[in-house]
């Protein structure tokens, strides 16, 4: 074969190859699971007011100041460290945002774990069967749904030292759902979390279990308004669970 037709040739292949190289649809890059969905807006009665909205605090605020200075040594003795460092942080007056472990408040609450596993499995499922024509991957999250923190049944919070950091609070469910090469489909999820510190103006009384120490949520909230103590957001979001071969039509197996 002469080197003309050689390179007649390999001009040949190159052109019938190149435009179905190119044909080849690139992977499709992975998802990321959703981050949490908007802040809740505030319910009714929410908060006690603008932060240092009545000037001067009295001495009945310097009273409460120190008694919830010395209920945070309490809860620190008892080993409620979360509700320590909830109600230090409140007093601090910072008004930053508190970042909380997701994961520990569902190792410390498993009623809430339960909860908040089925919801990501229930808006995943939803999202399979809504979704019409071949995928291979979608991403799903949920709105917030309140977790009330007291189990009715028991007369009591499902875990003391989460009710007395947040009581309750806002949770919702975000993830991803992709199909397997050669069949089923994988799971990614996470668990977000959002709550407001603060005290409405109601008299409500709280004794935060320190027993005969009672102080009215106006008390508590007036510290804010007086600027002696400041209201913030609380945050946060789980680890990536993963749930390899899901069956939607089956409960999520117990988080790893």
């Amino acid at each position: 074969m002469s080197t003309l037709s050689l390179y007649s040739l390999v001009i040949s292949l190159f052109t019938i190859l190149i435009p179905l190289a190119s044909a080849i649809p690139a992977p499709e890059p992975p998802l990321s699971i959703p981050g949490p969905p908007a802040e809740p807006p505030p319910q009714p009665g929410d908060g006690s007011g603008r932060y240092k909205s009545d000037g001067l605090c009295g001495l009945n605020d310097v009273r409460v100041h120190a008694t919830l200075e010395a209920g945070v040594v309490y809860f620190r003795l008892r080993g409620r460290h979360q509700a320590a460092r909830a109600m230090d942080h409140y007093l601090s007056y910072s008004g930053e945002d508190l970042s909380v472990s997701v994961d520990l408040m569902m190792e410390d609450t498993p009623a809430f774990m339960q909860e908040a596993h089925q919801l990501a499995g229930k808006m995943a499922k939803e999202k399979i069967e809504s979704t019409v024509g071949p995928w291979t991957q979608m991403d799903f999250s949920s709105g917030w749904t309140i977790w009330n923190a007291w189990n009715d049944a028991k007369n009591e919070p499902h875990s003391y030292d989460w009710y007395y950091a947040l009581g309750e609070y806002s949770y919702a469910a975000a993830g991803v759902v992709s199909q397997r090469e050669g069949g089923g489909k994988n799971l990614k999820y996470k668990v977000h979390v959002f709550d407001r510190y603060n005290w409405d103006s109601s008299n409500k009384n709280n004794t935060f279990g320190w027993g005969i120490v009672s102080l009215s949520h106006a008390e508590i909230g007036h510290l804010h308004k007086c600027g002696s103590a400041r209201e913030y957001k609380i945050r946060g979001s789980s680890r990536t669970y993963t749930v390899n071969n899901y069956d939607p039509n089956k409960p999520l197996p117990p988080p790893k």
